[in-house]
């Protein structure tokens, strides 16, 4: 198998293209012995002659006349590569892939999006909305560079790296004028008064559920609606009396702007969810995938602060 440099490579297309050993090497800057030396030694390698000398120049010879074309194909493809190379570092060029789960789309999308295409308007992002094991599923396929979801869905194995984000709180919200905003505080078995919007749960959360608003064993959770769109329940909570439950950070709009209400509750335990930034383990992400890590974490912050503070101001 032979290994022929680029360097030599460019030494051949030159000589081939100028015709004389003096222009050539005044090209590729080098002495004309030293191009006479690089081209004898890939003729040697090969065991054929790619130019016949003469006094008057050099002519290619037909073996000469292939590998010339070939190396100009193979020297534009390296010149493309290192190009390629030097804009994905500098964020021009790209593709960033990432896996959001229901809660997390509704923190991050749009804002997500918008900072990002702000900063890299020519790095292409893809989205994809899904359950956190499909999500994970996905990302160990390659087919996203990393996914942010309930820290509690993907299970801690050794192929993946979690990055823990803080906390979000969470409760549970109605449309204003609801029958459970009426009255001072209500106790949380009144929530089994209403139907209940929910993103799909696994079975463990769905066993929490059960136990905290208190249902007998042989009772079932009265789920109206099961969609991983927290827009779409939102929408069905803004125009009945379901009742459902979220992390403020993923309804602060709508609480902004008087489209939902936090149910106050009395003796009601802490409830929130707790994110992470979901990666494979031993793999350098790209440029932009680091990138869009840190925007997605930053913005996860800004909404966190933004509920917090908005739901104590109108406490």
């Amino acid at each position: 198998m032979h290994e022929i440099s680029s360097r030599r490579l460019t030494h051949l297309v030159a000589l081939a293209e100028e015709g004389s050993f003096a222009r050539a090497a005044e090209r590729v800057h080098l002495s004309q012995p030293a191009l006479s030396r690089s081209i004898q030694a890939l003729e040697d390698e090969l065991g054929m002659k790619l130019f016949d000398r003469a006094t008057r120049g050099v002519a290619v010879t037909a073996a000469g006349r292939l590998l010339v074309e070939r190396a100009r194909r193979v020297l534009f493809e390296t010149r493309c590569l290192f190009r390629d190379v030097e804009l994905l570092a500098a964020h021009e060029l790209g593709e960033v892939r990432i896996g959001l789960g229901p809660y997390v789309a509704a923190i991050l999308l749009p804002d997500l999006l918008v900072e990002f295409a702000k900063r890299f308007p020519k790095i292409k992002v893809s989205i994809e909305l899904g359950d956190g094991d499909v999500l994970l599923a996905k990302l160990r396929t390659e087919q996203i560079d990393f996914l942010v979801t309930d820290r509690r869905v993907p299970p801690v194995v050794p192929d993946v790296t979690m990055h823990r984000l803080p906390r979000h709180e969470g409760g549970w919200f109605v449309r204003p004028g609801h029958p459970l905003l009426k009255g001072a505080a209500v106790p949380l078995s009144a929530l089994r008064e209403f139907p209940l919007v929910s993103v799909s749960l696994p079975p463990v959360m769905k066993d929490a559920l059960h136990r905290m608003l208190k249902f007998r064993s042989h009772e079932q959770i009265p789920l109206q609606t099961e969609c991983n769109d927290i827009a779409v329940l939102k929408g069905v909570v803004a125009q009945t009396d379901a009742v459902m439950f979220s992390t403020a950070s993923a309804v602060r709009r709508d609480l902004g702007a008087r489209r939902l209400a936090r149910v106050t509750l009395s003796n009601a335990p802490r409830m929130g969810l707790e994110f992470a930034l979901v990666s494979l383990a031993e793999r350098t992400p790209s440029p932009a995938a680091r990138s869009a890590l840190a925007i997605a974490e930053q913005v996860m912050s800004d909404a966190k602060t933004g509920a917090e503070n908005f739901l104590h101001a109108t406490a």
